[in-house]
């Protein structure tokens, strides 16, 4: 049977959301959903966060990163701290066990990375240029949907 790149992207697709919604752990014993792993992801890489600009980088609400935050401070993966210069502002930030989550979920991704950079370098430029265009091409589709 030929799968034509468009069936293998809509699986890919497909087997991205249904991972989504089963939870699973990163390095503790906590079962954490991928949301959540992707929140302390954007956490981490910073030193300190607001719920405002959470919901900008993620490009979810503010409810939904207050919902999300709240199931982190209940497993302590994260600390959130009142800001000293201005009263209304709170920090977010990792907790020992959000750095340990966000550690191990950087090594899978840095391993993940490592064996496409390693594939990408075999091909000549002008074909990575397509790949670039076809990814492009299905991202667009997906904002239509």
């Amino acid at each position: 049977m030929n799968i034509s790149f468009f069936e293998n992207t809509y699986r890919l697709i497909n087997k991205y959301n249904q991972k989504g919604k089963e939870p699973r752990t990163y390095g503790t014993d906590d079962l954490l959903y991928v949301a959540e792993v992707h929140m302390l992801e954007v956490i981490g890489s910073y030193e300190q966060i607001t719920t405002t600009q959470l919901a900008q980088v993620l490009g979810i609400t503010k409810g939904a990163v207050s919902q999300t935050t709240n199931k982190l401070m209940n497993k302590t993966m994260i600390h959130k701290n009142p800001s000293l210069e201005r009263g209304n502002e709170v920090y977010i930030s990792l907790s020992e066990k959000g750095k340990t989550v966000f550690d191990y979920h950087r090594k899978i991704h840095s391993d993940m990375l490592e064996q496409i950079n390693a594939e990408i370098a075999k091909l000549p430029p002008e074909s990575v240029e397509v790949v670039n265009k076809i990814i492009a091409i299905v991202d667009s589709s997906i904002d239509q949907l």
